[in-house]
């Protein structure tokens, strides 16, 4: 597969490099620095002759009079090893017509991608994580040449293939009529929504609400949620909901299901998902409940305490009542405004507070939207188009359902037997002797 003349200019390059490089740099660092890249280097090129060896050799074991030989052509692929150029042969099946590359089939090498796979994971996970400089300026240390536009092209064609895996699936359910076939079986499932608004750029509007649902077995104190699977997206209430009880089908068996329970803030959006769960159940998310309790009768500690009271004790009567005397006692126009919204928005969910037992209650999604989305959009995350925001926040989702590799190009599995068949018995040619020439001229050619 090799030259001995091949290993030996190899190895007198590598030797050379290290040298040059302790003669010049100038600190530990840059020493570092420099051995990385030519050691990457070296490992490029040898990478670079066997995928080439590869492809002779597949030549040779392809089924005769099947395939026509186009010619030649390179590829240039960024990997984690730096950048390589790999030289196959075009074919055209002659039966067919289809036109391919049997080196990129075997290893399993998408069309027309510049970045490998294993980079492209590294960009969507350091791009999920923190901002696209942030993230081009880490993966330096490995791979020379990496923008930040290359961060953020790879998560944009990934966020694309996210929303076309979620409107395909969700077709096929509310449009082809396909009743999914869940995994699980279980005795409860609870879920979750509530929307959070983004901040854009160049946009007429100056702010576009990401809708997130999360549905999850159980909870406990303490403890990651049992089974936990997330949708998000920037997709109007019918959309999400959609999306998200095709995904959930996939997951649980829902058909007959009774046991659903659905909680949110109270928004209208939220209880739209009451008509895609056959008899679930609504219920109020207990820290929005507390948030509005703070925001109106925080001027007050006996009068928020009071409210509190009678939500505790599911006392609705007694609750009006005490409504009734906070108002008696309060003359200012905005604190009386913010009560009597207080007092419609706790009356308007009373169903959604009595129905589930205190010990029951839901109250996660407040902390999975913050965790899941806004510590990356909001938090570290500038202005972000309206595609943008849609295509990072299905990413985020994809993330934290541990499903982020999933959009990373698609590429195949490598056909290990049919690169095992070709691969030669010895490494090196024993055959192949280096001369002095060989040798001079290298040298003369590296000096």
């Amino acid at each position: 597969m090799f030259s001995i003349q091949q290993l030996v200019a190899v190895f007198l390059q590598l030797v050379t490099g290290i040298m040059n490089v302790l003669a010049s740099a100038k600190s530990m660092a840059e020493l570092e620095e420099k051995i990385q890249r030519l050691v990457q280097k070296i490992a490029g090129q040898l990478l670079e002759w066997s995928l080439n060896e590869i492809d002779a050799r597949l030549a040779k074991d392809q089924e005769p009079g099947k395939y026509e030989n186009k010619g030649i052509r390179s590829r240039t692929i960024v990997t984690t090893v730096g950048e390589i150029e790999i030289k196959r042969r075009y074919y055209r099946e002659l039966e067919t017509g289809r036109y391919c590359f049997h080196l990129d089939e075997a290893l399993g090498l998408a069309p027309r991608k510049r970045v490998s796979p294993r980079l492209e994971r590294m960009m969507l996970d350091m791009g999920t994580d923190t901002t696209f400089r942030k993230a081009s300026t880490m993966l330096e240390y490995l791979v020379p040449g990496v923008s930040s536009m290359t961060v953020w092209s790879e998560v944009q064609r990934a966020g694309a293939r996210a929303k076309k895996e979620a409107e395909e699936i969700r077709a096929e359910v509310f449009e082809d009529g396909v009743i999914p076939n869940g995994k699980r079986s279980v005795q409860r499932l609870n879920i979750e929504a509530d929307g959070v608004m983004i901040k854009q750029q160049r946009s007429s509007r100056r702010h576009e609400e990401i809708k997130l649902v999360v549905a999850y077995e159980s909870k406990e104190e303490g403890k990651p949620l049992v089974n936990r699977k997330i949708v998000a997206g920037l997709a109007d209430s019918s959309t999400i909901w959609e999306q998200a009880s095709a995904k959930f089908g996939h997951e649980w068996r829902l058909i007959g299901k009774e046991d659903i329970r659905i909680g949110g803030d109270g928004a209208a959006w939220i209880k739209e998902g009451m008509e895609l769960f056959p008899g679930a159940t609504y219920h109020l998310d207990l820290f929005h409940l507390r948030k509005r309790l703070t925001e109106a009768l925080s001027f007050n500690v006996d009068y928020y305490q009071a409210v509190a009271e009678k939500i505790w004790e599911l006392d609705q009567k007694g609750l009006e009542e005490v409504f009734n005397h906070i108002l008696k006692n309060t003359r200012e126009k905005t604190k009386r405004k913010r009560i009597r919204d207080l007092q419609n928005y706790i009356l308007g969910n009373w169903t959604g507070i009595s129905d589930l037992p205190k010990e029951e209650r839901l109250g996660v999604i407040e902390g999975q939207v913050r965790h899941t989305i806004a510590r990356r959009m909001k938090n570290i995350g500038g202005g972000w188009s309206s595609t943008g925001t849609d295509h990072m926040a299905r990413l985020l989702a994809a993330k934290a359902n541990n499903e982020l590799s999933r959009y990373s190009g698609g590429s195949d599995s490598i056909k290990q037997e049919r690169i095992t068949r070709v691969l030669p018995s010895k490494l090196v040619d024993p055959n192949s002797k280096p001369s002095n020439k060989d040798l001079s001229e290298w040298l003369a050619a590296t000096v």
